[in-house]
């Protein structure tokens, strides 16, 4: 028998069509992934024939994606970095609740110096030892703390993909307010919003979360 006599290939078997199904729906994927590509670099050439800059809106994207809580955590041990080796004359955060000669020892004492801390209608979130607090001030100036419960998601949960839709809640323009505003007290970034961008309610949605956070949805007022 000559080589390969006899062999059975998988081409016309239902394993062999399985199988070319799905690397024609990848090889599709990747020219739809082409194809984003190439329309992101005319809208980054549009915008810098316009006068701005690329790698700073790359950053305003990446900022604007984040958590509330995760700027302000970064911004804080950028500060204290900033601070280790002389590149800053502010002193961060840590060393001012120094000043005020408390005792970092007490966890009450730490909570009721960062309230002083705590800017009007705006918030900020510390972590006291291992247990995260929550600092905000009332419409009458008051300051206010609680505990946030970390919830840690199962090792085995799926992340959901960046590309599935999001449900669109059954809301007017002053529900989608309402949830705007729901969003940043649930530590969500401002691109949570489940409106199309065609929708009247998404940039409804975006002004509670502005209102909530007392900020244009960049990240945390410096």
């Amino acid at each position: 028998m000559a080589k390969g006599e006899g062999r059975v290939t998988g081409r016309n078997t239902v394993s062999g069509k399985m199988l070319q199904s799905y690397i024609e729906r990848l090889e599709r994927l990747g020219e739809e992934k082409k194809q984003i590509g190439e329309d992101e670099k005319a809208v980054y050439a549009e915008m810098s024939a316009a006068g701005f800059t690329p790698k700073i809106v790359r950053l305003v994207i990446k900022r604007r994606a984040a958590k509330p809580a995760d700027i302000e955590e970064v911004e804080a041990e950028l500060d204290m970095y900033l601070n280790a080796l002389g590149m800053t004359t502010e002193a961060p955060l840590f060393r001012a609740v120094g000043m005020m000669n408390v005792d970092l020892a007490a966890r009450e004492q730490v909570i009721d110096a960062f309230k002083q801390l705590v800017p009007m209608e705006g918030e900020i979130i510390v972590k006291v030892g291992k247990q995260p607090v929550r600092l905000w001030r009332d419409a009458k100036g008051v300051a206010h703390a609680e505990d946030i419960q970390e919830t840690a998601a199962p090792a085995s949960s799926p992340k959901p993909s960046p590309a599935s839709r999001r449900e669109v809640p059954d809301v007017d323009e002053a529900g989608a307010f309402e949830l705007g505003q729901a969003a940043y007290h649930a530590n969500e970034p401002i691109t949570s919003n489940p409106f199309a961008w065609d929708d009247k309610r998404r940039p409804q949605f975006d002004a509670g979360w502005r209102d909530a956070s007392g900020s244009d949805g960049m990240g945390p007022d410096t």
